[in-house]
Parts: C-alpha cells; structure tokens; sequence
C-alpha cells in the first residue's frame, strides 16, 4: 500500500514538471522526496522479503501507477518491461549482498540494489518526456525555444562587453543583442531540418543527464534506506542475529 500510494503520488507530481533553460527540468521537492522514499523502500522490501514475487508485484504497482497517468502505449509497456527486468535484478543483486557478506550492512545492499531500480524510473521518465506536449510542440515549431536567445545574450555580453570599454551602455547593449539575434536566427537555420527528431533526441538527453546524476540519487536514496532501516531495527521490527556458520575446508 506505502509503494502504491508514493508511486501514485511521484507519476501524478511529475506529471506538471516544467522545462527551464538552465537545467532542462524542474524538479521540484515533493517529487524528489516520493522518489527517494519509493526507491529506497522498495529495496528495503527486497531485503525483508526474499520472495521472487515481491519484485514482480512492486514492479507492477510503479508501472500500472505509470500507465494511468501517461497511457497505456507499447511504448510505454515496453517501459515497464524493461523496469520489470531491472527491479529482478536489483532483487537477485540484494540476495546476493545478504548471503555472501557474514555481517549485514545496510549501506551495502542499499548501494547495489537501488542502482537498478532508479535506472528503471529514469527509463519510464525519459519515455514520459518523449510523449509530452513538450516534445510534440518542439517537433512541429520551425525555432529554438526564446531563452535560447536569452542564453546568447548573457553568454555574449561576457564576452562583448569587456572589447567595447569606450562605447555607451547603450551601444554595448545594442550591440549585443545584434550578435544575439544573429547567432540565434542562424541557429535556427541550422537546426530546422532536424526539429522533427526533437521527441526521441530529447528524450534521450534527458535520460543521458538522469544517468550522469544516478550517483547522486543513489546516495540520497541509500542515506533515507539506512534510516529507515535503523527506524525498524530500534523499532525491534526486524532484528540482526548472530549465527554460527559450518563451512567446509579442504585438508590434503
């Protein structure tokens, strides 16, 4: 039910992000706390129950949770699949960390294990992006959006600014907004045969600068699992034992 409400709730925030110049997403805190809380407990799930279903089940909450608010496409189910596949791996990942290390560290599980769940949300994300109105609007528009210009302008004036010491502000600024318009009018030139690949392009860069941050979002994601991880020991929900293990040894 956790999973299923915070997977609800991140798909619905994230479905009203905006695009800026800067960064080319705005994230806003609400979703990237329902992200880093469903990340991080759907982990904890897998290490509390070692059961091939869970993974399955969790896998179906975040995608059907996906799919009502995105639609139902191949696409989009072929999204879903592939997070299917990743979140199996993140299960067999955790089994692993549990059965081949003698003491539990939660940091370790956490690490190897939230990798591949965040990866299979970044995935559904860049999908989503790739049907937005957004990318529609930039395959049908013959010029790069105005803040392209306004970038121009700021980059130019850096630049500009110190050659022109004996002119007026007034020239300084008349003459950075002509290599402005100029740079972006030839922009625009350059690019319009390609802005009917702007959807899949797009999309991909945005999955590309998910993946350069994945690290970060892991560790974020890894400093919550461990808290709530701690929460549920103190708690005596679940309790760490020590157990005699025989091995066997070759004697010759």
């Amino acid at each position: 039910m956790v999973v299923a409400f915070l997977a609800w709730g991140m798909w619905g925030a994230g479905s009203s992000l905006g695009f800026n110049s800067a960064t080319g997403l705005d994230i806003n805190f609400s979703v990237t706390l329902l992200f880093l809380l469903l990340t991080s407990l759907t982990v904890l799930g897998y290490v509390l129950f070692r059961k091939t279903l869970i993974p399955i089940i969790a896998s179906a909450i975040i995608g059907i949770s996906f799919l009502a608010w995105y639609g139902f496409s191949w696409l989009n189910l072929l999204g879903v699949a592939i997070m299917l596949l990743l979140n199996l791996e993140s299960y067999r990942r955790v089994g692993q960390e549990l059965f081949d290390r003698i003491k539990i560290s939660s940091s370790h599980f956490l690490r190897h294990g939230l990798y591949p769940v965040v990866i299979g949300i970044f995935i559904l994300a860049s999908f989503a992006l790739y049907q937005s109105t957004l990318a529609k609007d930039l395959e049908k528009t013959d010029r790069l959006p105005s803040q392209t210009q306004e970038f121009f302008r700021q980059i130019i004036d850096k630049f500009l600014t110190p050659q022109l010491d004996m002119a007026t502000p007034k020239q300084r600024q008349s003459a950075v907004n002509e290599v402005a318009s100029q740079a972006y009018q030839q922009l625009n030139t350059w690019f319009k045969p390609y802005f009917q690949y702007a959807p899949p392009l797009l999309a991909f860069a945005l999955f590309l600068i998910l993946l350069g941050l994945s690290w970060f979002f892991v560790w974020l994601a890894m400093a919550v699992g461990m808290f709530l991880f701690w929460i549920l020991k103190k708690t005596k929900v679940v309790r760490v034992e020590v157990k005699e293990v025989k091995v066997e040894s070759l004697v010759v």
